[in-house]
Order: structure tokens, then sequence, then C-alpha cells
């Protein structure tokens, strides 16, 4: 009888592990058509663009400046586990591959994948349905988006991190004591602060499934310090992230409360997404609420107080306790993208940690269904929702993994999507100027302009259009309204500074590539056209005088246009390095665009020429009260 039992439990772990491999080898081919596909998005600036990633030696750099991680300043988060991903990927494939990058990346979802049936099995104790969600997590659309998108491995890691401490506080308890279960997230968080809610999701955890030997007074301490802990670590993180972020970087949210009020909305969204996912879309058109009289507003309130609601009185009964800690899991997982403002209100890669919450509350859905059939039925249920994982899941994840192959694949998909984005229209619209169509690129990129007519990226690209129809006086008119409108923008001078070489201005183009790689030393565009421009003869007229880009940077600066004055300020320095009435004209520039550090550096450089001057010593002392203000 005995010898019987463990031939069995021997067949069933084979037959467990066959399963494995085949949930594996479904998820390989699910993903098979996705490893050649582009960059797209913020892998331009992060990855492209990026001169950092492209030196192994670099990796020491990403982990104390985090102005490593991206050619933009307002982009440039503190994120080193993902730049030395970037770093030994470029390094491996030997230059801009997009294969090698999705591998290490599709590698790391494998590992998540895997270590999610060992999280649900710990939880519902059947083998079966913690391989059945896996797969529906694997193999969901939803979380296509995210494999596809190179630079979003960030979520993917953090995500990792998460899962890890779970998987290992529940398969070593022997190292809870010394907790290292919050080792994974902790360092996680360094990919992506999100992987600090592990700590509420571990006490949600440790609540509702409290062993019965913490209820001894010997050992209540021991598990109020296991929850406490995960705070207290995560905490520190999230501070020390904090402190190592540039105040260069911009969230990106143009109105706070905005934001807020269309977030219950956009969590109903995510919810029939993960269950219903039609029309996804790598940038959506949904914008903001206005105002709490919106009914979506309502809508959306109504479905995180019943959601809400539901998961307490479920993780309040002991049979249900699965399903309710994996829908808190969801609506607490997503705090972090909803509480805190950021540039889109809605974005699928942001549910890829929530969305295991899901996934939980389906398993213990499954569990409690299946303790109900009989053992033929079991059988029956399980072979259809294995079915029915690899036909639907898999074939839509497949479809979707083919949006991603191109630019021009991506962005088609989004303006079918949502034709009234503004950014999808002037994204589209590049694809069709890459090929040479400046017709059509133009007509995608008048129909964005009423949609978003502060977009500086849209200006400097109708600009790009305009000057190749030889429309060059429209051409210069927009790359100057996009320097108003983002002075700090690096792209806003270079691709200004392109059509001035184009149109052999050579010595503002110079200016103008200056400044921009004072904003972002490591752009690799701005330093190639420097290299041109520094590489071309130079036949300075008479006019091109240090007085003349004087008299021009007063009068753009009476203009309120501060970024060309500075330019125009630089383009003096050119020819006399050591002019102090320059070198005061930038630090004004800088102090009315905020950059308080560049203005008294500039200032001071002009005290260094001329210290009597006594307006440089006025601009230097407004710039250090600022900075001081600041500081306080």
């Amino acid at each position: 009888m005995v010898a019987m039992s463990e031939g069995t439990a021997l067949r069933h772990k084979k037959l467990t592990g066959l399963s494995g491999a085949l949930l594996l080898a479904v998820i390989v081919t699910a993903y098979a058509n996705h490893f050649h596909n582009g960059f797209h998005f913020d892998d331009a600036h992060t990855i492209e663009n990026n001169l950092s990633i492209r030196e192994l030696r670099n990796v020491p750099f990403f982990f104390h400046d985090a102005t490593t991680f991206s050619s933009l300043p307002s982009n440039q988060s503190y994120r080193p586990l993902v730049s030395t991903l970037l770093a030994i990927d470029y390094h491996l494939a030997g230059g801009l591959q997009p294969f090698r990058f999705h591998l290490s990346i599709f590698a790391i979802f494998v590992a998540l994948v895997l270590l999610l049936a060992f999280v649900v099995y710990r939880l519902v104790d059947n083998a079966w349905i913690a391989l059945g969600a896996a797969a529906l997590y694997g193999l969901n659309p939803a979380n296509a988006d995210t494999v596809n998108y190179i630079i979003a491995s960030s979520e993917v890691i953090s995500t990792l991190g998460v899962i890890a401490s779970f998987a290992v506080y529940l398969a070593f308890p022997q190292l809870r004591r010394s907790y290292l279960y919050v080792l994974p997230a902790a360092i996680a968080i360094l990919a992506k602060p999100t992987a600090a809610i592990f700590a509420v999701l571990f006490a949600l955890f440790r609540v509702l499934f409290e062993p019965k030997e913490a209820r001894l007074r010997e050992t209540r301490l021991q598990h109020l310090a296991e929850i406490v802990t995960p705070f207290v670590i995560c905490g520190a993180l999230l501070l020390f992230v904090q402190h190592m972020t540039p105040h260069t970087w911009i969230a990106g949210a143009a109105n706070t409360h905005n934001y807020l009020i269309t977030q219950p909305y956009v969590t109903l969204l995510y919810f029939k997404t993960f269950f219903w996912p039609s029309g996804l879309s790598a940038d959506y058109d949904l914008n903001p609420f206005v105002t709490t009289g919106d009914a979506r507003f309502w809508i959306g309130f109504a479905f995180v107080v019943f959601i809400g609601a539901t998961a307490i009185v479920a993780a309040l009964c002991k049979r249900t306790r699965v399903i309710g800690f994996g829908l808190l899991w969801f609506l607490v997982a997503l705090l972090p993208t909803s509480l805190f403002s950021l540039a889109e209100v809605m974005n699928d890669h942001r549910t890829f940690l929530p969305y295991i919450g899901l996934v939980i509350a389906i398993a213990g859905a499954a569990a409690l269904l299946v303790a109900g059939l009989d053992r033929q039925r079991r059988k029956i249920a399980a072979t259809c929702a294995v079915v029915l994982f690899l036909c639907a899941n898999g074939y839509a994840t497949f479809q979707r993994n083919k949006v991603w192959k191109t630019e021009e694949t991506l962005w088609h998909d989004v303006v079918l999507k949502s034709p009234r984005n503004g950014r999808g229209l002037m994204n589209y619209g590049n694809t069709l100027m890459a090929k040479g169509d400046y017709a059509g690129a133009l007509d995608y990129f008048h129909r964005a302009q009423p949609l978003t007519p502060q977009y500086s990226v849209l200006l400097i690209n109708l600009a790009i259009a305009e000057d190749a129809t030889k429309q060059s006086s429209q051409a210069e008119q927009h790359f100057k309204e996009a320097l108003r409108l983002a002075p700090s923008n690096p792209d806003s001078f270079i691709y200004y500074a392109r059509y001035l070489l184009s149109h052999s201005r050579v010595d503002e183009a110079r200016a103008f590539l200056q400044s921009a790689l004072e904003l972002s030393p490591t752009d690799l565009t701005a330093r190639d056209l420097l290299a041109q421009a520094n590489g071309q003869t130079q036949s300075r007229s008479a006019a091109q005088t240090p007085e003349s880009y004087l008299t021009l940077s007063l009068q753009l600066y009476r203009d309120e246009r501060y970024a060309e004055s500075i330019v125009a300020c630089r383009a003096a320095l050119a020819l006399r390095p050591n002019y102090a009435e320059a070198w005061n004209n930038i630090g004004a520039a800088y102090n009315k665009l905020g950059r308080y550090d560049e203005a008294a550096a500039a200032c001071e450089q002009a005290l260094l020429y001329k210290p009597d001057f006594e307006l440089a010593r006025n601009n230097l002392q407004y710039a250090r009260e600022k900075l001081n203000a600041s500081a306080k």
C-alpha cells in the first residue's frame, strides 16, 4: 500500500513536471515572433541614443549617477539595474540588435511565470490550478505590451523581485528569522520603485494567512517583526531612490486633481482588459477627467467600492480568503501609479504586477470549484481550461506581438484604436516621413495639431517635414516655437541645430548643440552633429561679432525666448570666451528658466572675468536665494 502510494506520487510529480515543460513550450511558441521586434517609445533616449550603456565599464556609474539612465534630463530616473541589463545586452549583441535585448527580458519573464506557479501552488495546494494560473498570466495578451517594450524590462524585473520574495518566504521557512525574503523585492526597487509595494502585499498575506503558531505569545513578536521589517527596508530603499533621482526628472502630469479622479475609471478599464483584452493600444487617448461630475468617475468609483468590499468580505471567510487576497493584491498594487500622477492616465504596462492579484483570485475560485467536483469532472475541467488558455490567449498574444514589429505597425495600430490621440497621429506621421512620404506625414501632423497644440515634439517633426518640402520659413518658426515650449528638452536644440547646419549656418548650429550637450552630455545625436559642425569650414561675416551676438541675445531675452538668448550668448563666447556680459546674460536667462544651478555657475564666470560687475552679482544672489529656498 505504501509502495503504491509512493509510485502514484512519483507519477504525479512526473506528470506535473511534463505539464510545466508544456507550459514553457506554449509560452515560447506564443512569443516566438517577438524576438526581432524593434525599439519603441522611451527606448530611443534610454537605449538607442544613450552613450552610457555602450560600455560595460560604465556599470558602476549607473549606481551613483542617475543621469546615465537616459539622454533626456526629464527622464533621468534612478534605475541602475535596468541600465546594467541594457549595457550587458548591448555588449553581448555587439550593438543595437533588438534580439539580444528581447531575449534577456523574455528569460526574466519565464522565471517570473515559474515562480508565480510555485506561489499559487502554495496558496491553493493544487499543482494543476497553479500551472493553469501561471498559463493565464504568461499567455494573457494584456501582458504582451510589457514583454515587447524593451525599456519596460523595469516592470518585469520589479515584478519578479516581488514574486521572488514571496517564493523565498514560502520555500525556506528557516530564512524567515534573518528576513532574507525581503531581499529580492528590495533589490527590485533599483529597477522600479513600485516594487516597494511588496511591504503592503506581504502584510496582507501575513494577516490573512497567519499560521496557528503565530497566536502563541512567544512567537507573536517574531511574526510582527516579519511584517514590520519589509516596511523598514523598502521604505529606506525608496528614500534612497528619491535622493538619487536628479531634480530634472519630471513625472509628467499636468494636473494632479484631474489625474486622480480619472483613476477609478481606469481601474475598471484595467479589470475589463484582463478578462476581455480587446482594443489594446500602446498609447490610449483617454484624457483626464476635469470634474467629478463626469459620469465615468462615478462608474469607476462604484466599481472600486464594489471590488474593495467584495475583496474584504472574501478575505474574512476562510474558504474564500485566497480570492480576497488576490482582489486586494490587484487594488493595492495599482496604488503607486494611481496615487502618483504620471504623464498618461492609463498605460497597460502598469498592470503587470496588479494582474498577478487577479490570477491569484481566479486560482482561489478554481480551487473552490474543483473541490466540489468528482475526479472525472476535474480532469475534464482542467483539460478545457488548458485548451482555452492555449487557443485563446496564446493566439491573441501571438497576434499582439505583430503590432510591435516596427514603428509603423505599432503607431498604425494606435491610430486605429485611438483616433484622437495627438501623439499617435504624430508618430504615425513620423513613420511616413521616414519613408519619404512628406505629404502624408504633414497630413497627420496637421491632424494632431488641434489635439496637442502645445506639444513641442510635434512642432519639431512638423518643422522637419516643412523643411523637407521647401517651406523653410514655416519650419524655422516651428523650431523656435518648440524651443519656447520646451527649453529644457535637448531635442528642441538638436533638431533646430540640424536644420541650421543644412542651411550652412554653422556657428548658430554649434551654439545650439553646445546647449543640448549641457542638458544631455551623453546624447549621441548632439555629439555627432557637433563633430560635423566642427568639421565644416567656418566663414564668419563681419556682422558676426561678439557684440552682435550679445545684442541679439538681449533682444531674444526681452521677447522671453530665453533658450535662444542663451544660444546667442554661446555664439558670442565662441568668439570671445572671457566676455563677461555674455556670461551674465546666460545667468539671467537660466534664472528665468528656473535652472538656478546653471545660472549661478554662469554668473560666477561673469564675475571671474569682471569682478565689479554689479548686475552679475545681483543675478548670482537671486540664483543662490532660489537654491537655498529649494533646499529648505
